[in-house]
């Protein structure tokens, strides 16, 4: 292959690079508004809802059963970190804030 048929092939390449991401695109959007996986072929779109992210901090911040001994139980030195989770399991604090992401979808070739 000379420079030439590669320069075509690149820009062969660039054009139908386009024209699929055009395509994932318009696929991802109408799986989005299907709010479910969608499969054809060997194609998979993957929806998610989204992901939680749990604040244990601020639900233990504000438990009234949370003490600076309860804190410390649950630090691990040297490098200080506290498992806010586990506090929040040991005093048994239930409603713990969280955020959601926002949901996706992930397009695959099965085979």
């Amino acid at each position: 292959m000379d420079k030439s048929e590669l320069a075509a092939l690149m820009l062969q390449w660039e054009s139908v690079q386009k024209r699929a991401d055009k395509m994932k695109a318009a696929i991802a959007d109408a799986v989005l508004q299907l709010e479910e996986t969608q499969s054809a072929g060997n194609v998979r779109a993957t929806y998610s809802g989204g992901r939680k992210t749990y604040n244990y901090q601020e639900a233990a911040d504000g438990h009234p059963m949370v003490s600076e001994a309860t804190v410390s139980l649950f630090t691990t030195t040297p490098e200080p970190r506290t498992d806010w989770r586990g506090i929040c399991k040991h005093v048994g604090v239930e409603d713990v804030p969280f955020t959601t992401s926002e949901p996706s979808v992930a397009l695959k070739l099965l085979a």
